[in-house]
């Protein structure tokens, strides 16, 4: 059995994107755990140290800006990357997020993609 390359921890609310992503990352040797909302996301988030977040924008409860900005100074202090996706077109206020850190991602992306974005940050 090898090794994981870390776990991905993902917020978002789409079971489907969820579902390709966590098979996606499984099978590129990556540890996934999944929340369905930020809510939710930052309470587990109090009981794990995950290599990578990925959050998306939009969710119910709380959105992905509420969630970066509560986990991006202890996230950022450990090291560990965030990912925003997102379907919204370019607004302004991205380059605030990337300002902070942040790296955005448009949907549609191929998941490809994604796995090489996770590999170059990683390692």
């Amino acid at each position: 059995m090898t090794q994981p390359k870390g776990t991905i921890f993902i917020m978002d609310d789409d079971l489907a994107l969820q579902t390709v992503l966590e098979f996606a990352l499984r099978n590129a040797g990556y540890d996934v755990m999944l929340a369905p909302d930020g809510q939710e996301g930052l309470r587990m988030l109090e009981h794990i140290t995950p290599s990578l977040v990925i959050s998306d924008i939009m969710m119910p409860n709380m959105d992905g800006v509420e969630v970066f900005q509560h986990i991006k100074e202890r996230l950022q202090d450990d090291g560990i990357p965030i990912i925003i996706m997102t379907a919204l077109n370019r607004k302004p206020w991205f380059a605030d997020l990337e300002a902070d850190g942040a790296v955005i991602l448009q949907k549609p992306f191929e998941v490809e993609r994604l796995i090489e974005l996770i590999n170059v940050t990683l390692h």
